[in-house]
């Protein structure tokens, strides 16, 4: 059992759609300190990806805003907020109008994206496992692979990886990482539950070699390194079987830091 239950208990038994709190308060309500991190990162609030979470979204609210300056954090049950779209309907490609290829700033807190005439739908943040004091795990796949052929790390191989996962299907169709307001990887896949569960957040000992997926190890270093700066990545998705052709039409007039090889 979460040691956060009973912050889930208090706002169920509030009986209010919406409840502004102190952490000092939610602190009595829990009978101990709240980590360092919740007072120094907006992620430690994040909706989804770790125990506290877990609390108020069992309760069936969720963090409407938080105030790191003064201390205090809004609940708002879910159905007070625009619901999130449902499973996207599978769509083919269309021919997108010509616009400007230098993209401007976009909107990422709303539940659908227009890219160049492709509506993407928000689904969730990229958070990383964390321990029960809201620090994140930190794992070491490559010290686990049986290295017969001496092959060397990848450049993006070394050091220390994360653990997110998602809760989607396995559908096919393009993905964008954005944050910020900012694109700043464009994907493709035939299955997305797979490509991040598998793929993205839990890296493979072998990956982290010459030879291996060196991009699973790359964009994971990513989702890492925003969270230890109180950054989050928003995913969203296009769904599609036509993901190559929109990948690929994207690329060419949307240039984001992370789709250039060996960065």
């Amino acid at each position: 059992m979460s040691k956060y239950v009973s912050l889930g208990q208090f706002l169920l038994s509030s009986g209010q759609d919406s409840i502004n709190m102190y952490f000092s308060e939610i602190e009595k309500i829990l009978g101990f300190h709240l980590p360092k991190s919740a007072y120094t990162y907006d992620a430690w609030w994040a909706n989804g990806g770790h125990s506290q979470a877990n609390a108020w979204l069992g309760a069936g609210y969720k963090v409407e805003r938080v105030n790191l300056k003064e201390q205090t954090v809004c609940f708002c049950k879910s159905v007070c907020k625009s619901s999130q779209p449902s499973q996207p309907k599978l769509r083919s490609s269309r021919t997108a109008p010509a616009i400007h290829t230098n993209p401007m700033p976009i909107n990422a807190t709303a539940k659908t994206l227009s890219v160049y005439g492709y509506e993407f739908f928000y689904l969730q943040q990229l958070i990383p496992e964390c321990d029960t004091s809201g620090c994140i795990v930190k794992y070491y796949p490559q010290d686990g692979y049986d290295n017969k052929k001496n092959l060397l790390l990848s450049h993006h191989g070394n050091g220390a990886f994360c653990r997110f996962s998602i809760n989607a299907g396995d559908w096919p169709g393009v993905y964008l990482w954005v944050v910020d307001n900012r694109i700043i990887y464009i994907g493709e896949t035939d299955g997305l539950k797979r490509r991040f569960n598998m793929g993205y957040g839990r890296i493979a000992p072998r990956n982290c070699y010459v030879g291996g997926q060196s991009t699973n190890c790359k964009m994971n270093k990513v989702v890492l390194s925003l969270y230890e700066q109180g950054k989050t990545v928003d995913l969203y998705f296009y769904k599609t079987t036509d993901y190559k052709h929109v990948e690929l039409e994207l690329l060419g007039k949307i240039k984001t830091p992370y789709n250039v090889k060996d960065n």
